[in-house]
């Protein structure tokens, strides 16, 4: 997704600018660096198609396992959790980081522990599941700056109806007839 910034300046032209990285709509382009915000939020999304059956996030092995695990790496990090939402297959988080160096390191270790914990991998160990060859991750870590007030609003609503629909809740009929999701905002969230 790409926005047009505002100068704050006269005389300088505005430029697009992309505030949208990884996921499935980057494969075979070129690399660009990922845009970081440290005053908005971050919504990121880990996607892996190995995650079903036994080896769900979901399953019970392992939920409450990598609940806390990202809740420990985030105070670790000092990265702000808004939101986390476990999917079974993907993993939605809402979170603000305080810099580009912590937000690289939080990715790379996320990532590579929930990895772990569902494979039952050693550390060190290559996470290429032998038959398939492929990954765990199918794909780079999907990120998009998320503005506070409206567009923070509205992805928490997002992040609910997502584990609504992991529950089997049918939320595209029930908002059809007219219901809504009403979300309180997370402890110390921006309005």
């Amino acid at each position: 997704m790409r926005i047009k910034a505002q100068s704050l300046l006269p005389g300088f032209n505005s430029k697009t600018v992309d505030i949208s990285h990884g996921g499935d709509h980057t494969k075979s382009k070129r690399k660009t660096r990922r845009p970081i915000d440290p005053k908005q939020a971050l919504h990121v999304v880990l996607r892996s198609s190995m995650a079903r059956g036994l080896n769900s996030m979901l399953h019970p092995k392992h939920c409450d396992h990598i609940y806390h695990f990202t809740n420990d790496l985030a105070k670790r990090y000092g990265v702000r959790l808004y939101r986390y939402a476990n999917v079974g297959n993907h993993i939605h988080l809402l979170i603000k980081v305080p810099s580009r160096m912590i937000w690289q390191r939080f990715l790379r270790e996320i990532s590579g522990g929930i990895a772990i914990i569902v494979t039952g991998a050693k550390k060190g160990a290559s996470l290429v599941k032998n038959d398939t060859g492929r990954s765990f991750w199918d794909h780079l870590a999907f990120t998009r700056i998320v503005h506070f007030g409206r567009d923070f609003r509205g992805m928490g609503r997002y992040l609910i109806k997502n584990l609504f629909e992991a529950a089997g809740v049918p939320m595209k009929a029930l908002l059809a007839q007219g219901y809504r999701i009403l979300a309180t905002e997370p402890d110390g969230a921006p309005p």
